[in-house]
């Protein structure tokens, strides 16, 4: 018999006022790669619960031999109206998220092609990542679309990472 034990650290850093959320770091194997995935809304994963997002985020990174996931979003909030601090502080979350990864996933899914908010958050957010000079990438499914949410049926259970490229930005 063999008992193999590991330990899954988990540091969320919200608001003061705890009504956004923004960044989720889970580390399991801090000689790994680390990965920074950006998806659309804050979901319900704490420091405790993980929602369904963040387990296939773990997962699928886990078997990509990545360590750590820090997850953003374009939108922070958890309870409440958007505030313009809101905004600022998860950029500045995001911009010291991206010092500490080795790739950036885009995950926002295809439900913010028709949200011009999420358009211009994902641009400004694309522009940091692109003056970085880091790795952006993207899930793709086995059929050849990509851009996928990690929910999405198709990849949840197994990621393809790509590159993202220039097209994938909307106009």
């Amino acid at each position: 018999m063999k008992t193999i034990k590991n330990t899954l650290n988990t540091e969320v850093t919200y608001a003061s006022d705890m009504k956004n959320k923004y960044l989720i770091r889970k580390e399991w194997d801090k000689n790994k790669k680390k990965a920074l995935v950006i998806m659309k809304n804050a979901g319900h994963a704490d420091e405790i619960v993980q929602d369904q997002t963040t387990m296939y985020v773990i997962n699928n990174l886990s078997k990509l031999e990545y360590g750590v996931a820090e997850i953003v979003n374009l939108f922070p909030s958890i309870e409440g109206v958007e505030m313009k601090e809101s905004v600022t502080e998860n950029l500045k979350c995001i911009q010291e998220a991206i010092a500490r990864v080795d790739d950036v996933i885009i995950a926002v899914g295809k439900g913010v092609e028709t949200n011009k908010k999420a358009i211009e958050r994902l641009k400004m957010i694309i522009a940091l990542l692109l003056d970085k000079k880091i790795n952006i990438l993207q899930i793709e499914a086995t059929f050849g679309r990509k851009g996928f949410h990690p929910l999405y049926p198709a990849v949840k259970h197994q990621w393809k990472l790509v590159p993202y490229g220039d097209s994938n930005i909307v106009n």
